[in-house]
C-alpha cells in the first residue's frame, strides 16, 4: 500500500503511521508554574503528563526533547507555558509500576489542577536548577530515573490542523537520579528491574524488561564510546595518538 499523509487516504480503519515508529520512550514531564511577583505568597502549580515523541538528542552535555501538540482550542500545552516561563522541568521514567497513573495523568485537566494530587504519587523536588530555592520542580518520587532539565528552546512545528501544530521542546540535563535498586552488580541501569514502558500504536504500549548486546566490528573506541553515551572516554580516544587507540 501507499499513502500521502493528508492528500490521499490509506483505507484502513486506523491511521497506521504511530505504528510504524515504535517502540517510542514516554516523556513524563513535570513542570512548575511560575511565581507570580505581584503574589509571591501565592503558591505555584504543579504539572505532569505524558508525552509519546520523546528522546535523547545528545550525550556531551545530553540533550532531550519532547514535542507536544496543541490544545482542541489551539493553545499550548500547560506543560510548554509553564517550561518556557521557568526555564526547566524534569523528566520522570515511565515504568510498568506506575502505568496507571501515567496514563491518568494524560488527562486533560484544567491549569490549576495538581495532576499528582490528582493520581495520587508522592512528590520528591529539583534541586540543581534555576531559581530551585523558591520553586522547585516536582519529581515523581517512585520513578526509578530522573532527568533535571533546563530550557534550551522551542521549535513550532505548524499543523494541517489546529490540534497538527507541535512545540518541539528541548531542554539539557543538569542531574540525573537513579535508584541504587535499580543497578546491576556490574553497576549498569538494569531495565529488567525498571521495566519502562513504551508507546505504540493506537492505544498499545509495550513493556521492556529484556536486553540483547550487538557490538558493531571494528573495535574503534571513540565510535564506541559515542554509542555507549560515555563522554570521558570518547574525550580520551580522540585525544590520543592513533596508534594508541
Amino acid at each position: 500500500m501507499f499513502y500521502k499523509p493528508g492528500k490521499t487516504h490509506h483505507n484502513l480503519p486506523f491511521d497506521p503511521f504511530k505504528a510504524c515508529v515504535v517502540p517510542r520512550p514516554i516523556g513524563w514531564i513535570s513542570t512548575t508554574s511560575p511565581l507570580t511577583p505581584a503574589s509571591p505568597s501565592t503558591q505555584p502549580t504543579h504539572n505532569l503528563a505524558p508525552f509519546s515523541q520523546f528522546t535523547n538528542l545528545s550525550f556531551d552535555p545530553p540533550y532531550v526533547m519532547f514535542s507536544a501538540n496543541q490544545t482542541p482550542e489551539g493553545f499550548k500545552k500547560d506543560t510548554v507555558r509553564n517550561v518556557e516561563s521557568t526555564a526547566k522541568f524534569v523528566w520522570n521514567l515511565a515504568t510498568w509500576d506506575l502505568r496507571e497513573k501515567v496514563n491518568a495523568s494524560a488527562q486533560q485537566l484544567p491549569f490549576e489542577v495538581d495532576e499528582f494530587e490528582h493520581v495520587g504519587l508522592e512528590k520528591e523536588f529539583s534541586s540543581c536548577l534555576p531559581g530551585d530555592v523558591q520553586n522547585p520542580v516536582p519529581m515523581v518520587r517512585e520513578s526509578p530515573v530522573k532527568f533535571e532539565c533546563s530550557y534550551h528552546s522551542t521549535l513550532r512545528l505548524p499543523g494541517a490542523s489546529v490540534m497538527g501544530g507541535v512545540d518541539l521542546v528541548i531542554g539539557k540535563v543538569e542531574g540525573v537520579h537513579i535508584a541504587d535498586w535499580a543497578l546491576s552488580k556490574e553497576g549498569k541501569l538494569d531495565i529488567g528491574k525498571t521495566k519502562p514502558i513504551a508507546r505504540c500504536g493506537y492505544y498499545d504500549y509495550v513493556v521492556l524488561d529484556k536486553t540483547f548486546e550487538m557490538v558493531i566490528p571494528g573495535g574503534d573506541k571513540a565510535i564506541l564510546a559515542g554509542l555507549e553515551g560515555n563522554a570521558e572516554q570518547a574525550q580520551q580516544s580522540m585525544g590520543r595518538p592513533p596508534d594508541e587507540q
